[in-house]
C-alpha cells in the first residue's frame, strides 16, 4: 500500500555545478540564467557541429537509464526509449526508426550520445554560452504527489511530476540526494526547509530544501544495497527503490524434487506437475513446474479473463474454478483496475492489443505454441471510402490522431468527449455517427469506433448504413492466431538467452530485481512449461529463470507478471506461497482444462 503525503506539493532541485554560468551572447533574464545547466568539457563531444553527451553525465546528471550490449546502446527516460548503434545514422525511438542528430561515438570507456535526439522528448533545450561552452535549459516543473510504498523486498519512494524534467541523483553515505529544477510553490515561496518522517524504518526521513528556484531532496535510508533510481510515465514520475537487507537466517535445507499430486487420484494424460528446489547464490529457492502437452486432444490451454469486462480482477483460483480448469497460473501485466497491458486474444476474439512490442505467447488454430515480439497491425475498412489504421483496442486514446476500437469487453458505453467522433457499428454496418461529447453505447454484437484529431474528422465522412469491416493482425503477421497473452521480457529464443534482444521498455523493478516469478517455456518437442518461482527464498532474477527453463528443456521462453501476482494453482489448490501473504487478484490467467478429469467448476 502506498502512503501519500497529504497536501504536500514539493519541488526537487537540480544544481549541477556550483560554478557561476558564463553570460550568454544575448543576456537572458535572471530566472533563465539561474535555470541553465552548464555542461563541463568532460561531458561533451562536438562532431561535425553536433553535440554529444557522455553516458555517465546522462545517467547521473540528467536521470537517463542506459544499458549497453556490444555496439548497441539502449536509453530510457519517462516512458521514452531509444536504441542506438555505434556509428549509425538512424536509431529506434519509441519503436519507430528515426534519424539521429549525430552518430554514437566511443572514446575510451565513455560512450557519447546525440544530445538533440535525447533531450527533445523531455522538453529540454540546448543553449550556447560564451567561450563556446554549452548549457541545457530544462523545463521547470511542479510535483503532484510524493508516495511511499512498502514491499517484502524493498521500500519505494514515488515522485509524481506534472511533466518530464531532467534530474540528478547521487549517493552520499546513507542518503540519496535528488535534484530537479522547480517553480515556486502555490504560495509563491522561493525558499523552504522541511523534514518529513516516515513509519518505515528502512527509509525514515526525507529532507527538502529549496532555494532560488531549485529544490534538493535528501532521502535517508539504512539499506546496505545501492538504491535503484529510474523513471516511469503516465504520469511522469521518479522512482527510488531501497532494497531490504538479506535476512540473517540459515538458508532452508534444499528440497528434493517431489511429485505433487495427492495419492489416490488419477493423473491426467498430457499434464504433469511437481515442486523443485533450485540452488542459487543466495541459497535454495522453491519453484513449481507444470508440463503440458498441447497436442493432446483432451487438453485445452488458453487465457481466461477475470470477468466479462476488462476492468475487473479476480484471484487465479476463482478464474480457474469458474472455467472448470484443472490447472492455472497468473497471466500478463495489467493496470490497477484490471485492464490488460499486452495482447489478449481468447478463442479468436481480440480483447486488447500488443503493448510496446513486448513478448507474446500464442497458440494458432492448429494448436502450435509460439512466442513472438509483435506490434498491432489492424485496420477498419469502410465500404466505398477505403481504410483507416486502428491504433488500439479497448484502451484510452493517446495524445495524437488515431482510431480506437471498443468492444463489449470495454463495458456497455464509451463516455462522451467533445474532441472525439464515435461510430456505433452493429452487425457490420454503422448505426449512428456521434460527436459533440455524446456517449456511445457498445452493441452486444458490435463495437464502437472512436476517432481523435484528424481521424475524428475522417469518421465524420461516414454515413449511417455504411458497411464496416475490422481487419485484425500483428506485425509481423501471425496467421491463424487463436489464443494470445502478452507478457515479457522475452527470456529465450532458439535456445539462447534473449533478454537483451528486444527493447521491451520494462522498469528496473521487473528486469533487475530478485522476486517471485511466473514464466512460460516451449520445448523443442512443442510441450509447454509453466514455471512459478515461489516467494520462499525471495525468488529469482530473470536471468536465473531463463537458465532454469533452458535446463528444463525450453528453447523459447518469456516472463509473465510476477511478484505478488505469481500463483501456481493445480487440482483445486494454490500450491505456492504468494508473497502478499494471500492470493492477489489479477486481470487474467492461463488455464489448462483436461476434458477427462479436470476439476468440476465450482457452483
Amino acid at each position: 500500500m502506498l502512503r501519500r503525503l497529504s497536501n504536500w506539493t514539493i519541488g526537487l532541485a537540480l544544481l549541477l555545478t556550483s560554478a557561476p554560468l558564463l553570460a550568454q551572447t544575448q543576456a537572458p533574464d535572471a530566472d533563465t540564467q539561474a535555470g541553465l545547466i552548464r555542461l563541463p568539457h568532460s561531458a561533451t563531444l562536438v562532431q561535425d557541429g553536433d553535440l554529444l553527451l557522455s553516458d555517465s553525465f546522462l545517467r547521473s546528471q540528467l536521470g537517463y537509464s542506459i544499458t549497453t550490449e556490444g555496439t548497441r546502446t539502449s536509453v530510457k527516460i519517462f516512458g521514452h526509449a531509444w536504441v542506438l548503434r555505434d556509428g549509425a545514422s538512424i536509431c529506434t525511438v519509441d519503436g519507430v526508426e528515426r534519424p539521429v542528430s549525430a552518430p554514437v561515438r566511443r572514446v575510451g570507456d565513455s560512450i557519447y550520445l546525440p544530445a538533440e535526439t535525447l533531450l527533445q522528448p523531455i522538453g529540454a533545450r540546448l543553449r550556447q554560452v560564451e567561450g563556446g561552452l554549452f548549457a541545457i535549459e530544462p523545463p521547470r516543473v511542479q510535483v503532484r504527489d510524493v508516495r511511499q510504498g512498502t514491499h517484502p523486498d524493498r521500500v519505494r519512494l514515488v515522485i509524481d511530476l506534472v511533466q518530464p524534467a531532467p534530474f540528478s541523483w547521487e549517493v552520499r553515505g546513507g542518503a540519496v540526494v535528488l535534484r530537479i529544477p522547480t517553480v515556486a510553490d502555490e504560495e509563491g515561496r522561493e525558499s523552504l526547509l522541511r523534514q518529513l518522517s516516515f513509519p518505515e524504518t528502512l527509509l525514515p526521513t526525507v529532507t527538502e530544501s529549496r532555494s532560488n528556484g531549485w529544490s534538493e531532496l535528501t532521502v535517508v535510508h539504512s539499506s546496505p544495497h545501492p538504491p535503484e533510481v529510474f523513471t516511469l510515465s503516465e504520469p511522469s514520475r521518479i522512482v527510488l527503490d531501497v532494497l531490504r537487507p538479506e535476512p540473517i537466517a540459515p538458508s532452508p535445507s534444499p528440497q528434493s524434487p517431489s511429485a505433487g499430486r495427492p495419492p489416490g487420484q488419477q493423473k491426467p494424460t498430457g499434464i504433469a506437475w511437481r515442486s523443485y528446489s533450485f540452488d542459487t547464490s543466495r541459497g535454495p529457492v522453491r519453484g513449481w513446474l507444470l508440463t503440458v502437452d498441447p497436442t493432446d486432444p483432451q487438453i485445452v490451454v488458453r487465457p481466461a479473463m477475470a470477468d466479462g469486462v476488462m476492468a475487473a480482477r479476480r484471484t487465479v483460483h476463482a478464474i480457474a474454478r469458474r472455467e472448470g480448469a484443472y490447472a492455472a497460473v497468473n497471466g500478463g501485466f495489467f493496470a490497477p483496475r484490471g485492464q490488460p497491458l499486452g495482447l489478449l486474444v481468447v478463442d479468436g476474439e481480440w480483447i486488447a492489443g500488443p503493448w510496446l512490442q513486448r513478448a507474446v505467447f500464442g497458440l494458432t488454430d492448429g494448436g502450435k505454441p509460439e512466442i513472438r515480439n509483435v506490434r498491432l497491425d489492424a485496420w477498419v475498412e469502410f465500404e466505398g471510402l477505403g481504410r483507416l489504421p486502428i491504433e488500439g483496442i479497448n484502451c484510452d486514446h493517446g495524445n495524437g490522431d488515431g482510431v480506437i476500437v471498443y468492444t463489449p469487453r470495454w463495458g456497455s458505453t464509451v463516455a462522451g468527449n467533445p474532441r472525439r467522433t464515435r461510430l456505433v457499428v452493429k452487425s457490420g454496418s454503422i448505426q449512428a455517427v456521434l460527436g459533440a461529447g455524446e456517449a456511445a453505447p457498445i452493441p452486444p454484437d458490435g463495437f464502437v469506433l472512436s476517432g481523435a484529431g484528424q481521424r475524428a474528422q475522417s469518421l465524420l465522412r461516414t454515413q449511417v448504413g455504411q458497411q464496416v469491416t475490422l481487419l485484425m493482425d500483428t506485425e509481423p503477421s501471425w496467421p491463424g492466431l487463436r489464443h494470445a497473452i502478452g507478457g515479457g521480457p522475452r527470456l529465450l529464443q532458439k535456445g539462447k538467452l534473449a533478454l537483451q534482444d528486444y527493447d521491451e521498455r520494462f522498469r528496473a523493478d521487473v528486469t533487475s530485481s530478485i522476486r517471485p516469478r511466473t514464466a512460460i517455456g516451449i520445448t523443442a518437442a512443442g510441450k509447454l512449461l509453466f514455471l512459478v518461482v515461489d516467494s520462499v527464498g525471495r525468488g529469482m532474477s530473470l536471468r536465473e529463470v531463463a537458465d532454469v527453463l533452458r535446463k528444463l528443456g525450453a528453447v523459447e521462453a518469456m516472463n509473465l507478471d510476477g511478484g505478488g501476482s505469481s500463483t501456481f494453482w493445480v487440482d483445486g489448490q494454490c500450491r505456492n506461497q504468494p508473497s502478499d501473504g494471500s492470493a492477489r487478484t489479477v486481470s487474467n490467467a492461463i488455464i489448462v482444462i483436461d476434458r477427462k478429469s479436470s476439476a468440476a467448476a465450482a457452483p
